[in-house]
C-alpha cells in the first residue's frame, strides 16, 4: 500500500451519536446476518450498519451463490440454525436447489456421477453431501424480510470504520455515509466485515501470513453469462475431448478461464457462472482491490470472447453480470482466547465451548478419518479486548483451519453464536468474555443449531436434548409490549 507523502490535521474533531443501542454489528454479509437476527431475536436492541446497498455480501453480490459443507459424509446435517431458514425460504420462492435428503451420505456411483456432473459442492470424497445453490437476487430479498421481522435498525449505504474505544472496552463503532461521519453507541460490537476491519482500531493483534497457493491468498471477481445452450457445449466437450482440451490451453495460455459451472436453479438453464482466482499480496490493500477489478473485467472480455468465437452453445451468449463486489477469501485473522489450529482437524473431541460443528469435507483421507471440526466460542473473542466478538472469516485460527472453514455457511454459523451471545451477555449482567456457555449452548440449540451429541428434532440423526429457551430478563417487558 503506497505511503502517506505528509499528514493534514482532520478538521472534525466531533461526531454525532445517532443511535445507542444494546449490539452493533458492522457488516452485513453472511457472518452480519447471522449476529443481528441472532441477536435481535434474542431481545437485544441491534443495529446492523452494511457498506453496500444490499445484503448478503459474497452469498450475493459477490456471486459466491454456493452453500456448501452442511452435511458430513454420514449425510447428517451440522450447519443449521439461520442458515438453514434462509435456504427454506428460498426453497418455498424456487429460489435454491440440492441434493434430495434421502440421498445425502450415499455412496451409489450413478448417483455420484449425476451430481457431480451437476455441481461438484454436492459430492465430496465419493459422498453425497448437502451442499444448496442459491438465487443471490432472492436472497437479497429474503435476507431484508429476515432482519426486518427481526426489528434489526439497518444502515445501507455506510462504511463502518472504526470502533468506539474507551481503554481496551469496544464501546460503539464510527461509520461514513452520504450523511456524513456519525457514530452508534454500543454494549456489545460485533465485527462482521469479514476481513475483521475494527481489529487495528480495536487494539487487537491478528495475523494476516497466507500462504500463496491457499485458496485464501486469491481475490475472485465472478461472472455469469447467459443465453448458452450448456447441454451443447458439453455435448461437445464429451464428444471432441481432445478438440476440448486444445482450445482451454489455447484460453489458459492467453489468460482466460476454462473452468465454468451450471447455474441448477430453476429457470436458468442458459446460465453458466464463472468464479476466477486471482492472486494477490492483500485483501486490504486498496490498490490491489482495484488492480483486480480492472484485471477482472478484462478477462472476463477475453474469455466471454474466446467461447462465443471457439465453444459451440455460447454462439449468441451474452454476459448478463459481473459482481458488484469483489470475492474476498481471506486477510486478517484475529488472535483469540482461543486459537483453532490444523492439530485441532485431528481431534475427534469437542471443545466444552464448541459453538459450531464444521463438517471436514476437503482433506481427503484426513477428512474421511475426523469427518467433523468443532469450533470454540473462545476463538471469537480478540484477545486483550473487551465487549466486543468476531463473528465472521477473520475468526482465531491459523491458515490451514482458515481455508477450509471462512465459507458462507461457517460465517453465518459463528455469527449467530456471536449474536446470541451478545443478547445473553446483556441479559446476564456480565461481558461477552464471561457469559454463562451452558445457557448460550442451551439457546443454540433452541434455534436448531446442531452441536456436539445434539441434534434438534428438526434434524436427523443423534440423541435428543431437550433445548430450554432461555428467556432474557432485561427484555422480557420490553417484547411483552411490542
Amino acid at each position: 500500500m503506497a505511503k502517506a507523502i505528509r499528514t493534514i490535521p482532520e478538521p472534525n474533531k466531533t461526531v454525532d451519536v445517532i443511535r445507542e443501542c444494546d449490539v452493533v454489528v458492522v457488516g452485513g454479509g453472511p457472518g452480519g446476518i447471522g449476529a443481528a437476527v441472532a441477536a435481535a431475536r434474542n431481545g437485544a436492541d441491534t443495529v446492523l450498519i452494511e457498506r453496500y446497498g444490499y445484503l448478503g455480501g459474497m452469498g450475493t453480490g459477490g456471486l459466491v451463490t454456493i452453500i456448501p459443507c452442511l452435511s458430513d459424509f454420514s449425510g447428517t446435517m451440522q450447519i443449521g440454525g439461520i442458515n438453514q431458514e434462509w435456504i427454506e425460504r428460498l426453497t418455498v420462492r424456487e429460489a435454491e436447489t440440492h441434493p434430495p435428503e434421502e440421498i445425502w451420505g450415499e455412496t451409489d456411483p450413478r448417483l455420484i456421477a449425476y451430481w457431480n456432473d451437476r455441481s461438484f459442492f454436492t459430492v465430496r470424497e465419493g459422498h453425497i453431501v448437502y451442499a444448496s445453490l442459491i438465487d443471490a437476487e432472492i436472497s437479497k430479498c429474503i435476507l431484508n424480510d429476515m432482519v426486518s421481522e427481526a426489528k434489526v435498525k439497518t444502515y445501507l449505504h455506510s462504511l463502518g470504520t472504526m470502533p468506539l474505544m474507551d481503554g481496551n472496552r469496544a464501546v460503539g463503532v464510527v461509520f461514513e455515509s452520504k450523511s456524513g461521519r456519525r457514530a452508534i453507541m454500543a454494549r456489545v460490537v460485533i465485527d462482521s466485515t469479514g476481513d475483521g476491519d475494527l481489529l487495528p482500531y480495536a487494539g487487537a493483534a491478528f495475523d494476516v501470513d497466507i500462504d500463496p497457493g491457499l485458496r485464501i491468498a486469491n481475490l475472485s471477481l465472478s461472472y455469469w453469462i447467459d443465453n448458452v445452450s450448456f447441454m451443447k457445449a458439453d455435448d461437445f466437450r464429451k464428444t471432441h475431448p481432445r478438440k476440448w482440451e486444445e482450445l482451454m490451453r489455447d484460453l489458459m495460455q492467453k489468460g482466460g478461464h476454462t473452468f465454468f459451472m451450471r447455474s441448477n436453479l430453476k429457470g436458468q438453464d442458459h446460465i453458466v457462472w464463472v468464479h476466477p482466482r486471482y492472486a494477490t499480496s492483500s485483501q486490504t490493500d486498496v490498490e490491489e482491490l482495484t488492480r483486480v477489478e480492472f484485471l477482472g473485467r478484462e478477462k472476463m472480455l477475453l474469455t466471454h470472447e474466446f467461447y462465443k468465437k471457439n465453444i459451440p452453445g455460447f454462439e449468441n451468449s451474452f454476459i448478463v453480470l459481473s459482481g458488484p463486489q469483489l470475492g474476498t477469501r481471506g486477510s486478517r485473522r484475529v488472535h483469540g482466547d482461543y486459537r483453532v489450529t490444523s492439530r485441532d482437524l485431528l481431534s475427534d473431541e469437542p471443545f466444552e465451548d464448541t459453538i459450531a460443528v464444521f463438517p471436514d469435507l476437503d482433506r481427503g483421507e484426513a477428512s474421511l478419518a475426523h469427518p467433523n471440526a468443532f469450533i470454540p466460542y473462545r476463538s471469537m473473542l480478540p484477545k486483550g479486548v473487551e465487549n466486543m466478538l468476531v463473528a465472521c472469516r477473520a475468526f482465531s485460527s491459523d491458515q490451514e483451519v482458515n481455508n477450509f472453514f471462512n465459507l458462507i455457511p461457517h460465517c453465518i454459523a459463528f455469527g449467530e453464536a456471536a449474536g446470541t451471545a451478545a443478547a445473553l451477555s446483556i441479559g446476564q449482567g456480565v461481558s461477552v468474555r464471561d457469559i454463562d456457555f451452558p445457557s448460550l449452548r442451551r439457546q443454540l440449540i433452541a434455534q436448531n443449531v446442531p452441536l456436539p451429541d445434539v441434534y434438534p428434532a428438526k434434524y436427523k440423526k443423534g440423541p435428543k436434548d431437550p433445548a430450554v429457551v432461555y428467556e432474557n430478563p432485561l427484555f422480557k417487558e420490553r417484547n411483552l409490549k411490542e
